[in-house]
C-alpha cells in the first residue's frame, strides 16, 4: 500500500468502527429493550428485532453497490448512509408497538449497509489489487473494533436506562456524517459500467465470486447467533447482567479486531486459500464449543473464536476483490455483502428457533457445524484456484 493512501484507508477504518460501535451498543440490552419493554416471551420473536434490520441488508446491499458504480461515487453514498442511521435510531426509542419498532428497524438497515457497503467498496478504489488484504485487514480491524467496544459499552449504560445505547448510537453517526463530509476524498470512478444491468451481469461472468459469497454468508450467519441468541444465553441460562454479557461478548471481538490486519497482510503474501480453509474449520470448531463450554472456560473459548475468525474474514473479502472487474467493484463487495448480510438475517431467528425448540447447545452446534460443512464443500475448487495463482 502506497505511503500517501494510508491516511485515506485508517479513515475508512474510522469510520467503520464509529458506525459499527454505535449500531452494536443495543444488543447487551436486548432483554431489557425488547422483551421486557412489549413483553416478548420467545428468543426466537425477539431475534427478529435483529433479523428484519438484517434483512434490509439483503435487499439493499447489492442495489447501493449498483447504483454507486453507475454514478461513479461512493461519498455521497456514505454520508447519507450515516444521516439516516442516526434518525431511524432515534425513532426506534419512540416506537410504540413491536410491529412498528420493525418496520423502522428495517428502514434504518438499509441505511447501515448503504455506509458500510460503501465503506468497503472505497478501501478497493484506493489500494493495489496486491494489498486488498491489508486494505480490508484495516477495515475489519475497524468494524471489529467498533463491535467489541461497542457490546460493553452498550451495556454499561444500559443497565442505567436500555435507551441510552439508541440516544449515544444516534449522536456518534451524526459525528460520522460530518466527518465524511469534512474529511473524505470524493473520488471521481474513471471506470463505470454501461448500466445497473451490466454492472449486475458481474455475477454471471465471474462465477468464482460465489466462493468468497458463500464463506461471507456463513461467517456473517455465525455472527448472528453472536448477537441474537448469545446475550440471551448467558442472560437466561447463566443469569448475567448486561454489562457481564457485554464483556463476554468483548472476548471474542476484541482479538478478533486486533489481528484484522497482520492476517489480512499474511493473505497478501502466502494466498488467500490457507488461511480461509484453516480459520474456517477452526472457527467452526470454536462456534460449536461456545454452547458447550461453560464459565469460565467459555471467555477462552470466546478469545479462541475470535483468533481464528479473524484468520477467516479478510482472505474472504478480499478474494471478492480479486475476482471483481475493476468497473464493478461495487456490485462485488454489495454482492459480498448481500450474501452476509443473508447470513446475519436468517442466524438470529434460525438460532433462536433451535434453542426454543432444543437448546443453546443445539443451536451453536448447528452454527459451528455449518461453518465447518461449507468450508468443505468448497475445499476442491479453493485447492484449483490456488495451484493456478
Amino acid at each position: 500500500m502506497q505511503n500517501k493512501n494510508y491516511s485515506e484507508i485508517y479513515l475508512l477504518g474510522i469510520l467503520t468502527f464509529l458506525l459499527m460501535f454505535s449500531v452494536t451498543l443495543i444488543y447487551p440490552v436486548l432483554e431489557e429493550f425488547v422483551m421486557e419493554r412489549f413483553s416478548i416471551e420467545s428468543v426466537a420473536e425477539t431475534s427478529l428485532f435483529v433479523s428484519v434490520n438484517l434483512a434490509a441488508y439483503v435487499i439493499f446491499s447489492l442495489i447501493w453497490g449498483s447504483f454507486s458504480d453507475r454514478i461513479g461515487k461512493r461519498k455521497i453514498f456514505i454520508i447519507a448512509g450515516f444521516l439516516g442511521n442516526a434518525i431511524l435510531m432515534f425513532s426506534l426509542t419512540l416506537a410504540p408497538s413491536m410491529p412498528i419498532l420493525l418496520a423502522l428497524r428495517f428502514i434504518e438497515g438499509s441505511f447501515t449497509v448503504m455506509a458500510f457497503a460503501m465503506l468497503m467498496t472505497s478501501v478497493l478504489d484506493i489500494v493495489k489489487r496486491t494489498h486488498y488484504g491489508r486494505g480490508m485487514g484495516i477495515l475489519g480491524m475497524g468494524m471489529a473494533l467498533g463491535n467489541a467496544l461497542g457490546a460493553p459499552f452498550g451495556g454499561k449504560i444500559g443497565m442505567i436506562d436500555p435507551l441510552y445505547p439508541l440516544y449515544l448510537g444516534s449522536i456518534l453517526l451524526m459525528s460520522g456524517a460530518l466527518i465524511t463530509s469534512i474529511f473524505l476524498k470524493d473520488r471521481e470512478l474513471k471506470s463505470k459500467p454501461a448500466s445497473l444491468k451490466d454492472a449486475l451481469l458481474l455475477l454471471r461472468e465471474e462465477k468464482r465470486i460465489f466462493i468468497p459469497y458463500a464463506f461471507s454468508f456463513v461467517e456473517r450467519f455465525t455472527v448472528g447467533f453472536f448477537v441474537g441468541v448469545f446475550p440471551l444465553m448467558l442472560a437466561m441460562k447463566y443469569g448475567m447482567d448486561s454489562a457481564s454479557i457485554g464483556m463476554y461478548m468483548a472476548a471474542f471481538l476484541i482479538p478478533f479486531a486486533l489481528l484484522q490486519y497482520p492476517l489480512g497482510a499474511i493473505s497478501d503474501k502466502i494466498g488467500r486459500v490457507p488461511p480461509l480453509v484453516i480459520g474456517s474449520l477452526l472457527y467452526g470448531l470454536a462456534v460449536a464449543g461456545v454452547g458447550v463450554a461453560e464459565p469460565p472456560v467459555l471467555v477462552i473459548v470466546m478469545i479462541f473464536g475470535g483468533i481464528v475468525g479473524a484468520l477467516m474474514y479478510p482472505p474472504s473479502a478480499a478474494l471478492a476483490g480479486d475476482l471483481a472487474n475493476p468497473a464493478k467493484r461495487g456490485t462485488a463487495m454489495g454482492g459480498f455483502n448481500m450474501f452476509g448480510s443473508l447470513g446475519f438475517a436468517v442466524g438470529p431467528f434460525i438460532g433462536g428457533m433451535i434453542a426454543d425448540k432444543y437448546s443453546f447447545q443445539a443451536s451453536f452446534a448447528v452454527a459451528g457445524l455449518t461453518v465447518i460443512f461449507i468450508a468443505i464443500i468448497f475445499l476442491p475448487l479453493l485447492i484449483q484456484m490456488n495451484r493456478k495463482k
